[in-house]
């Protein structure tokens, strides 16, 4: 129990690294601009992953954005290890992704699970994908963090594509 208590003192970034080696570590998050942190199961979160991916198509840095957030999938990382800091991305990618993220919602709640291998599995993804969007309501708001959740703290690092045309402007 030690080496939990050890853990859950490192940043972030480290913790997250530590935990995966040791191999139980088998949800992935996605940080929003405020550091709350919606979680997911891998599966979950890969699915949420892809279906914003698919509504970004519009232009090239969409598109450039849309293959790098397939590469951040438990799919291509490996269980666990997919994870998403929306505050690292460049401002550009930042606002394509806040506005493919509801239309992604939108279009998938249209479509419904009829498609879906389990489609059992439906209701609680989309369940899931909405808080992911209500969170970010919350954050438009400016609603204060609640009291329970514990904000990441940012990194700094630059990801994912757009950064070099934010640098020039």
């Amino acid at each position: 129990m030690a080496a939990d208590c050890e853990i859950n003192v490192k940043p972030r970034r480290q913790m997250i690294r530590v935990v995966r080696r040791a191999n139980y570590f088998m949800s992935t998050c996605i940080d929003l601009d405020d550091g709350r942190s919606w979680w997911a199961a891998n599966w979950a979160y890969d699915a949420v992953i892809e279906s914003i991916a698919a509504e970004l198509c519009s232009s090239t840095l969409e598109q450039e954005l849309a293959a790098w957030l397939r590469m951040q999938t438990c799919a291509e990382c490996g269980p666990g290890l997919g994870s998403l800091d929306v505050r690292e991305l460049s401002p550009g990618c930042r606002l394509a992704f806040r506005k493919a993220t509801r239309q992604a919602l939108q279009t998938a709640a249209t479509q419904g699970g009829s498609e879906w291998q389990q489609p059992e599995f439906f209701p609680g993804w989309i369940g899931k994908f909405r808080e992911l969007v209500s969170m970010m309501d919350a954050i438009d708001r400016r609603e204060p963090i609640p009291v329970d959740v514990h904000p990441v703290e940012p990194t700094g690092d630059r990801v994912g594509p757009g950064w070099q045309i934010s640098d020039e402007h």
